[in-house]
């Protein structure tokens, strides 16, 4: 059995580093991702969301703070760095709870700030 939370350390890295390929292949194909505004099932539907997340000029990096493993479960606390194009940056807290099944990510909730002011160019 794979560790769980080496597997949600794996997804981290390929997020940070935009690399969509090695993203991907950290879910299963029946997974489910969900955000406060997004619910998106499926491998495929979960590539084509972070595909699409990618390619907006707000960058996000995730830093994982502290987790708690149970069996298949892992509960953490995630600062998200956002960053602007034009280099203006601001720091949210996260709540992501990951549920890995066989080495891959089966499900992920993720609980964040509201950020919308931020994106919208309103000082936050």
């Amino acid at each position: 059995m794979t560790d769980p939370l080496a597997t949600v350390e794996a997804h981290l890295a390929a997020f940070n580093s935009r690399d969509l390929e090695a993203l991907s292949a950290g879910f299963r194909d029946d997974a489910v991702f969900a955000t406060g505004d997004d619910l998106v099932t499926g491998r495929r539907g979960i590539t084509a969301f972070f595909a699409d997340a990618f390619a907006q000029p707000l960058r996000a990096e995730l830093r994982l703070l502290r987790s708690v493993v149970d069996s298949d479960t892992v509960a953490c606390e995630v600062a998200e760095r956002l960053t602007l194009d034009d280099g203006r940056s601001h720091e949210l807290a996260l709540a992501t709870f990951y549920t890995v099944r066989d080495g891959a990510l089966a499900r992920v909730k993720v609980y964040r700030e509201d950020a919308s002011t931020f994106a919208s160019g309103s000082d936050p």
